[in-house]
């Protein structure tokens, strides 16, 4: 990434949005929204254990790969 150096402020590109508009918080949101459809599961952090092999094949999401 290129860095520029500027001799005064007025040589720096105008900001494409200014910082106190209020639908930069909205854009906040949708953004948080968007990563958030990109969880795989709604699965708890840590290790889980089993019982049975049966108990953690029926635990699996459908569709969860084997390999």
């Amino acid at each position: 990434m290129p860095v520029f150096r500027y001799r005064s402020v007025e040589e720096m590109p105008r900001r494409w949005r200014e910082p106190n508009d209020p639908e930069n918080l909205r854009l906040v949101a949708r953004m948080l929204g968007f990563c958030r459809s990109f969880r795989r599961t709604a699965r708890k952090p840590g290790v889980t254990r089993y019982r049975s092999w049966e108990e953690a094949e029926a635990d699996r999401p459908d569709g969860w790969d084997r390999s």
